[in-house]
């Protein structure tokens, strides 16, 4: 134990000790990785953290522990750092944690595994199934775990980093979600979603390498990856796709007529934006869409509605589905659409956009009124 100290005295301390282990090769990220800290550099410096308590410790609490992971110790007579054991200060391979990292294999369409090794929480080293071999850093960040490798063996070196959220429990979590970004073996930049399982030991690792991702990983996996092209566009009209195109004819202000039960007509406005959003407004309430392609030809418009108990988690309100490529008749184009609640039940029906510009009273009589509802 360290006799008490002031607040002042132990962070220059601990500054002397970083310093001192800086010395012998020893990097402050692996002291943090070490310690399971990641405020060093705050603590050693008073004079802009003068707090006494930092990441949960306070600074004499954070010296001790310094000493006991490194078995190193204070002389005051001679205010130096002395070593007690050469063994402390060795990085060799001591501490091993194994982990099973499912992600979806884009060029196969499956969910597939990789070993993870993390070693004295610094390095990582990732072995997948196929042919490849990765090493480099780990680093837990706040509330964040960082993987950055690189592919063994290749005369180009290929990165690829994993940003993973681990929250206030830095280590050991069972699970851990995040997301990768690399080069697929194609050349094309790539990104998407994975999920990290830790295993107790090699053998369970290994194990856990051979077996069936389980089908709720693979739900949350599946078709969840992001690749662009391999070109540098000159102008933003080069990265214009078809379907974005396609889209830019219909982007505008339609009435929306959809039946009603009881035999009329409903016209809302409808705005369908360059941004892939729509807005439209329904018995007075105002809802925001988000537009897609479900094919080349039809265009989906799903408008949500926030819970009031979460205001992350929304439920779908109404669904419209446009035929862009055949349009009733000019201005009109036909739709099908159906709604959980829109009607005071389960609904299915037909429904027109009609240009803002065009007059409904002329329109009405000539279209056709579809609706089925699912009540008893």
């Amino acid at each position: 134990m360290i006799a008490d100290i002031s607040n002042k005295e132990a962070a220059r301390l601990i500054e002397k000790t970083i310093g001192f282990l800086k010395s012998k090769k020893i990097s402050q990220q692996e002291i943090e990785s070490r310690l399971n800290y990641t405020s060093l550099s705050k603590a050693k410096n008073y004079e802009r953290y003068n707090q006494p308590v930092i990441e949960k410790k306070t600074r004499q609490e954070l010296l001790e522990e310094l000493y006991a992971e490194f078995s190193i110790r204070y002389n005051e007579a001679s205010d130096r750092i002395e070593i007690l054991t050469e063994r402390s200060l060795d990085t060799a391979l001591s501490d091993v944690q194994y982990y099973i990292m499912h992600y979806y294999a884009f060029a196969r369409g499956v969910v597939d595994r990789a070993l993870i090794q993390i070693i004295n929480k610094r390095k990582a080293i990732i072995d997948y199934r196929i042919a490849e071999h990765w090493e480099g850093t780990y680093s837990v960040i706040e509330n964040y775990t960082f993987i950055e490798v690189q592919k063994m063996g290749y005369t180009t070196p290929v990165k690829k980093l994993l940003c993973l959220f681990s929250g206030t429990m830095k280590y050991g979590h069972l699970f851990l979600m995040g997301t990768y970004s690399t080069v697929k073996r194609d050349g094309y930049p790539a990104a998407g979603r994975v999920i990290l399982q830790r295993a107790n030991n090699h053998q369970e690792a290994e194990q856990l390498l051979h077996a069936d991702s389980d089908y709720r990983i693979v739900s949350f996996l599946k078709h969840n990856v992001y690749i662009t092209k391999t070109f540098t566009p000159n102008s933003l009209d080069e990265i214009s796709s078809h379907d974005f195109n396609q889209f830019m004819k219909i982007t505008g202000s339609y009435h929306f007529i959809f039946p009603e039960k009881k035999d009329d007509w409903e016209i809302c406005e409808l705005n369908i934006m360059r941004d892939f959003s729509a807005t439209t407004e329904i018995h007075n309430v105002s809802y925001t869409g988000i537009v897609g392609f479900y094919s080349t030809s039809v265009l989906s418009i799903i408008f949500s509605i926030k819970n009031q108990d979460e205001e992350s988690v929304r439920r779908q309100f109404l669904n419209i589905d446009i035929n862009i490529r055949q349009k009733y008749r000019e201005g009109i184009y036909m739709c099908t659409a159906n709604s959980p609640e829109l009607h005071g039940a389960p609904s299915c029906f037909s429904a027109y956009l009609v240009q803002s510009n065009l007059k409904t009273e002329t329109i009405l009589p000539e279209l056709k009124k579809q609706l089925i509802l699912s009540e008893g």
